[in-house]
């Protein structure tokens, strides 16, 4: 008897104890199924914020290679207008200013190039290899006119102007070619159909170069067959 009064209370008490029982299991499980779904979305914001920090950035440079070739040529047309304009310039001062505008050039189109390796090593890691490349190229070209420029002996100065309109005519080819045919490690196996504004400004700043070079070879060579016929 006493055994069944210690135990009436028990099984008036288990509903509630079951109930409390459930009503933590099912607590525990929303509080677990709660946090985890705010730990996916915290992933998922970090993964986002970082997508766009990347896309930002890739906003940020391709403007900024607009700018800076923008700027670079409107420097070299108000160097060269006055050889133009100005014939009172001697023919050496006319090569210094040009050779002084094929470094400007030169360094800039280097500049342009090596800012968009990024951007196309996503597109293939062997066309980032060629800006690069392309980039280091102009840059070094660029250092040589403005050291070496005035220092070297004819022959060696025309080696050189050749070297780079050779080098800037090739890059101006490739820059249409793969627009006719698709290029090799393409991707999308199919021509570029894109025209971007710093694309444009770097084809134009090349063929810039190529012009300019052409000059200074002429004009080399005018000034040798000069000295010939004064000797």
């Amino acid at each position: 008897m006493k055994f069944l009064l210690l135990l009436l209370p028990m099984v008036l008490l288990l509903p509630q104890f079951q109930a409390f029982l459930v009503s933590d299991i099912v607590t525990s499980t929303f509080s677990s199924n709660h946090n985890a779904f705010a730990q996916s979305q915290d992933e998922n914001k970090s993964i986002n914020t970082n997508m766009n920090t990347m896309k930002e950035d890739n906003n940020i440079i391709s403007p900024l290679t607009e700018w800076v070739g923008v700027f670079v040529l409107g420097i070299t047309v108000g160097i060269l207008l006055p050889i133009r304009y100005k014939p009172v310039y001697s023919k050496s001062r006319s090569i210094s200013i040009t050779n002084l505008s094929i470094a400007i050039l030169s360094i800039s189109a280097g500049i342009i190039h090596l800012l968009l390796i990024q951007e196309h090593m996503k597109e293939s890691f062997m066309w980032g290899i060629f800006f690069l490349i392309t980039g280091i190229a102009q840059l070094i070209f660029g250092i040589i006119i403005i050291i070496m420029g005035g220092k070297l002996s004819p022959i060696n100065k025309s080696i050189l102007y050749y070297f780079g309109i050779i080098g800037n005519a090739l890059l101006v080819g490739i820059f249409v070619l793969v627009r006719l045919i698709t290029p090799p490690f393409s991707t999308e196996a199919a021509p570029i159909n894109e025209l971007e504004p710093n694309g444009i400004i770097t084809i134009i700043t090349e063929i810039l170069l190529v012009v300019l070079l052409a000059y200074l070879i002429k004009s080399t060579s005018k000034s040798q067959r000069s000295q010939k016929v004064i000797q």
